[in-house]
């Protein structure tokens, strides 16, 4: 303890006196060093603003054959008028016998087997595939209900207007099975032939997770010994503007990876009985109070590198003040996740989320109390976080409420695709080809897609449909009047038409 004193003396006479000798000189470098910090902080969130370049829509910079982009869009219709709502067989059949008959050729072509509950799974052989491994095409057939809130038609209408179709599938996700098919048709008349074999799955219920669609056929290509040099799913798409809707910033933005798809359920108990002598507390009332602090208390956020990438690589598209926290190592490792709180889609990009989707609890009389009320929690956790943890966290939330945390799924965990993958690369230059001046971005899919039921099947799984979403080109998927402009349609065809040619 003496000596920490003398310690301590020895600073204070040293501090006094160089203050005494060198003070002014001193304090001027001082100043000096933090301007030229602030300084550079500034020209570096000033340059970041012109280091990448803003392209031109997708939808401005090429115009999609007429004809073909005509017969893409009336196949579009004619499937949306079929309610394929996920579990209605009949109607995912309807749909596979509107699509033989809208593509003869490929319905002639290719191997086409209808699965149980409606899936389909098609192949294009090739002629003579060598060392060439497979690629695998999908998408899913399913949709879910139509809702409420539909202004310009009902949502199985299935109508063209102002260049547009309107319906439920329009965007998610019966396009991109017309986009394939019409650009496999167009190619099959042409007398083209694929260098390796091509499959297509789509799928019966991908919007309840793929169990019996996408994971079914998973299984049986397995039990062939199937490999894949590429599995090509929705996910990412043409974006016409950033998701704070500041800027345009167009891009392809290709997921690499997924958030992996967890549910816990939080359950309530206390004393139930007549509502006219309640007790202090009730099972609604402490399941209210815990699903705010869920809602309250969401995950720290996290920045994975894939992230990171994206967010350099779409600098110009954020405001001045933004960019001088983005563009400063610690300040966006700190605030990154205050910053993008008010943005959901930049904000499920840094954090894991976990949110309540369903209430369970309750009599029909109104007049009784419930003993029990559960609430199921959907989270999705960005990779490398462990679901059994979040548990704790949920259970350490609410501990000191009568309330149960339990998990009730784990979903598979995604890899992230490498960008050196050939595929990726292949897939990059058939962009670049029609677009040369779109940037293409890698980025992580908050959404579960079909393609992780495929996961041991390939190392090269891209999660990107070439719709071009936006103002101008289509979207409000699972909204109402959802919508996809036709030459949206058209440019999607293109894509992957070229991407056929090359594979």
């Amino acid at each position: 303890m003496e000596k920490l004193r003398e310690l301590g003396a020895s600073w204070q006479i040293f501090h006094s006196n160089f203050n005494a000798k060198y003070g002014a000189a001193f304090n001027l470098i001082v100043l000096l060093l933090i301007a030229a910090a602030v300084a550079a902080v500034l020209i570096r969130a000033a340059l970041a603003g012109r280091k990448s370049r803003i392209a031109p829509s997708p939808l401005a910079s090429r115009t999609p054959d007429k004809e073909r982009t005509d017969h893409a869009a009336e196949s579009l219709a004619m499937a949306i008028r079929c309610p394929s709502i996920t579990g209605r067989e009949e109607e995912m059949l309807a749909i596979g016998r509107l699509l033989k008959e809208r593509y003869p050729l490929a319905a002639k072509t290719l191997d086409w087997a209808t699965l149980p509950g409606g899936s389909l799974l098609l192949r294009w052989r090739a002629e003579d595939p060598g060392e060439n491994e497979p690629a695998l095409l999908c998408s899913h057939l399913d949709v879910v209900p139509g809702g409420e809130g539909w202004s310009v038609c009902d949502p199985f209408d299935g109508i063209r207007q102002g260049g547009r179709i309107y319906g439920r599938g329009a965007a998610d996700c019966k396009a991109a099975v017309v986009a394939m098919l019409e650009a496999t048709e167009t190619l099959l008349a042409e007398g083209v032939t694929p260098r390796r074999d091509v499959y297509y799955a789509f799928g019966c219920d991908g919007e309840a997770g793929g169990r019996k669609g996408a994971a079914r056929i998973a299984k049986i290509m397995e039990k062939e010994g199937l490999q894949f040099s590429l599995v090509l799913d929705e996910g990412g798409t043409f974006r016409e503007t950033m998701p704070d809707g500041r800027r345009y910033y167009p891009a392809a933005y290709i997921g690499m990876g997924e958030k992996r798809l967890c549910e816990y359920r939080l359950t309530a108990a206390c004393e139930g009985g007549r509502s006219a002598v309640p007790g202090r507390t009730t099972a609604l009332g402490v399941l209210s109070e815990a699903i705010c602090r869920v809602e309250s208390a969401q995950p720290h956020h996290h920045l994975l590198p894939i992230v990171r990438r994206q967010i350099n690589a779409t600098m110009s598209g954020f405001s001045f003040g933004k960019r001088l926290v983005l563009t400063s190592p610690l300040l966006r490792e700190v605030f990154v996740g205050k910053l993008f709180r008010n943005e959901p889609a930049l904000s499920a990009l840094v954090r894991s989320t976990v949110v309540p989707t369903r209430v369970d609890g309750g009599f029909t009389a109104g007049h009784v109390l419930p003993a029990t009320a559960s609430v199921l929690l959907n989270a999705r956790l960005l990779p490398g976080e462990d679901p059994e943890r979040e548990l704790e966290e949920l259970r350490a939330l609410t501990a000191d409420l009568p309330v149960e945390a339990e998990l009730i799924s784990a979903g598979d965990e995604s890899f992230l695709t490498s960008e050196n993958q050939p595929m990726y690369k292949l897939l990059k230059s058939t962009i670049e080809g029609l677009y040369p001046t779109l940037p293409c971005i890698a980025t992580l899919t908050p959404t579960a897609e079909d393609a992780r039921h495929y996961s041991a099947l390939s190392d090269c799984i891209l999660r990107f449909s070439p719709l071009t979403l936006g103002p101008e080109g289509g979207g409000k998927a699972h909204g109402a009047d959802e919508n996809l402009s036709e030459k949206a349609l058209g440019l999607a065809v293109e894509i992957y038409e070229g991407l056929l040619r090359k594979l």
